[in-house]
C-alpha cells in the first residue's frame, strides 16, 4: 500500500510540475548570450585564465618529478578556438562544414592556455592531445590538425590521438581507452585539461580542470 501511495504522489508532483513550468528561454536570446561572452575576448578570457591559474598553482604544489608525468590536453575550445566556425554556422553542425573548417587549420589558439602548455614543458611533462576529431580524410601529408596546432605554437607535442571513424563510440569512452593505454606505458596522468565534461569520464582522468564552453555538449 505504501508504494502505491508513493507512487500516486509523484505522479500527481509531475503533473503539478507539468502544469506550472515555465517556457523554455527563447533560443534566439540563448545564442545572443553565447555570442556576447565569447566576443567580450575580456570575460571569456578572464574566465579562462582562472583555470589556467588554478591548473599551474597545483602543478607547483603537486609535481612529483620522479614519476613520468602526462599532461592530457583536448583541442576544441580547449587548445584551439572554434568560433568562426560556431559563429557562421549560428552554433549549427554538419560533418561536412566541419571537416572543410579543420582542413583549413586556421583555427586560432586559446592564449592562456597555449601559455599553460609552454610551462608544462617548461616542468619536463609530458603532453599528450586526445581529440574528438577524425584524422583528416582529405589532407595526407601532414594532418591539418597536427599543422594548426604547431603553426600556432603547441610544438613539440609528445603525442596526438583522433578518434576512431568507427567503430562508432563515445568521445567520452574513447578518451577514458587511450589515458588507460598510456597508463599501461608506464606514464602517470597528472593533468587533464577539457573544456566538456566527458572529457574527463572514466579511469586515469587525473586531476581535471575544465575551461568553459556554453557553445555545445559533447558524450
Amino acid at each position: 500500500m505504501k508504494s502505491k501511495i508513493t507512487i500516486i504522489f509523484l505522479s500527481l508532483a509531475f503533473l503539478i510540475g507539468c502544469s506550472t513550468s515555465k517556457e523554455p528561454r527563447n533560443l534566439y536570446y540563448a545564442k545572443l548570450e553565447v555570442r556576447q561572452y565569447f566576443e567580450d575576448t575580456t570575460r571569456y578570457l578572464k574566465d579562462v585564465r582562472k583555470v589556467v591559474e588554478e591548473a599551474k598553482q597545483y602543478v607547483e604544489k603537486n609535481l612529483d618529478t620522479s614519476k613520468n608525468n602526462a599532461a592530457i590536453f583536448d583541442v576544441d575550445e580547449t587548445s584551439l578556438f572554434n568560433y568562426e566556425y560556431l559563429r557562421t554556422f549560428d552554433f549549427g553542425f554538419t560533418l561536412e562544414s566541419w571537416e572543410a573548417w579543420i582542413d583549413s587549420a586556421k583555427a586560432p589558439p586559446i592564449q592562456p592556455v597555449l601559455d599553460l602548455y609552454k610551462f608544462l614543458k617548461s616542468k619536463g611533462i609530458k603532453i599528450f592531445f586526445i581529440t574528438g576529431r577524425h584524422e583528416s580524410k582529405s589532407k595526407k601529408d601532414i594532418d591539418p590538425t597536427v599543422k594548426n596546432l604547431i603553426s600556432v605554437g603547441f610544438v613539440d607535442f609528445d603525442g596526438i590521438f583522433f578518434k576512431p571513424r568507427s567503430p562508432k563510440m563515445k568521445t567520452s569512452e574513447f578518451k577514458s581507452t587511450i589515458r588507460k593505454q598510456l597508463a599501461q606505458q608506464g606514464y602517470f596522468i597528472f593533468i587533464n585539461i577539457g573544456d566538456q565534461y566527458s572529457d574527463f569520464e572514466g579511469e586515469y582522468s587525473g586531476k581535471t580542470f575544465k575551461l568553459p564552453n556554453p557553445a555545445y555538449m559533447t558524450f
